[in-house]
């Protein structure tokens, strides 16, 4: 067992927060020591949420023909992809994507509309009238990824019954501009801060395997860290044909595992979901995103590619002698 690995683990298992040159220290551990790192990943995850895992679920309500230049993105319009593109879908969709959710045993549904922002559309009051009709029924609540959001904006989802926006991230502030250069890192922070403000709870994450350094990867963590996010959502790239990043080398699982790790290690008390690319990524190591430190992960399809079988995933959460819980997410 590697001694300053587990000194660090102690220490944050004693509610002591890591050094950055601390976590620079785990993300550059190599060979059999990762799994040290993973061993003290695991214990800080059960100290923090015992057995209990998170599943949340999402469906895509408006696709395609965004004005932006996200460089992993299939839905901008800026590059030749091969989606569907739609307009925003109607509340029976999103119904039967919360009733789905149900059965999939999904503790939240995210909604999730492409574009910069739905700031002054009708689309925006009527996303908020479906999330405050469901919200009165027996059913996952309704959570929302919709863009940079305004003052008043925020308001209104606290009003509609809405408990949760996502908003990630996606890379380091320095990183940034060579993953999208249409709106600024800033304008994201500033959506994040918006609607904490407003009450709401935060998922905030990021891509990886885009091109970015170790580096990059930490101060997108500690980003997150001090802004204080509640949940992580983590996502791995999937190279889209037409796109920017349509070739490239794919992140390897076991470096996956340790990005998990770091994270954990940087964020124990906080919601660390493996998202997108985690099938095509990490491949038949998908079990071991929660002995990585993972205490959540996407559960269904995804926006635009199709994810495992529900009932697959809710038996390999069920093997691992692990829990899933309808609601908000327990901790220990």
């Amino acid at each position: 067992m590697n001694a300053k690995i587990e000194k660090i683990a102690k220490n944050v298992l004693e509610e002591n927060e890591i050094s950055y040159d601390e976590a620079h220290y785990l993300m550059e551990i190599s060979g059999i020591e990762i799994y040290d790192l993973l061993y003290w990943a695991n214990r800080i995850r059960y100290n923090s949420f015992s057995n209990v895992v998170n599943l949340c679920s999402i469906i895509s309500a408006r696709q395609g023909s965004c004005s932006e230049d996200c460089r992993f993105c299939s839905q901008s319009s800026r590059y030749k992809t091969k989606i569907s593109k739609f307009p925003l879908i109607e509340k029976e969709k999103i119904a039967e994507a919360v009733e789905k959710g149900k059965e999939y045993k999904s503790d939240y549904v995210g909604v999730v509309t492409s574009g910069y922002s739905l700031e002054g559309s009708d689309n925006f009051d009527k996303i908020c009238d479906d999330a405050y009709e469901l919200s009165k029924k027996d059913g996952p609540p309704v959570h929302t990824s919709i863009g940079t959001i305004t003052n008043k904006m925020a308001e209104k989802l606290v009003s509609s019954g809405v408990e949760m926006i996502n908003h990630n991230l996606e890379t380091s502030e320095d990183y940034y501009p060579n993953i999208c250069t249409t709106h600024t890192y800033e304008d994201r922070v500033d959506t994040i801060k918006i609607a904490k403000s407003a009450g709401l709870k935060i998922c905030s994450g990021g891509i990886f395997g885009v091109g970015e350094s170790v580096v990059d990867r930490l101060d997108l963590a500690f980003k997150l860290k001090e802004l204080d996010v509640d949940t992580i959502p983590m996502n791995f790239l999937s190279p889209v044909k037409g796109t920017p990043l349509s070739v490239g080398n794919s992140l390897e699982p076991m470096d996956i595992l340790k990005i998990i790790a770091v994270y954990r290690f940087i964020l124990p008390d906080k919601g660390i979901k493996v998202a997108g690319g985690r099938e095509e990524n990490l491949r038949d190591a998908q079990s071991w995103m929660f002995y990585a430190g993972a205490n959540s992960t996407m559960i269904g399809d995804y926006l635009t590619t199709k994810g495992k079988l529900p009932e697959d995933d809710l038996q390999m959460i069920k093997d691992l002698g692990l829990k899933y819980k309808e609601g908000e997410m327990q901790k220990h």
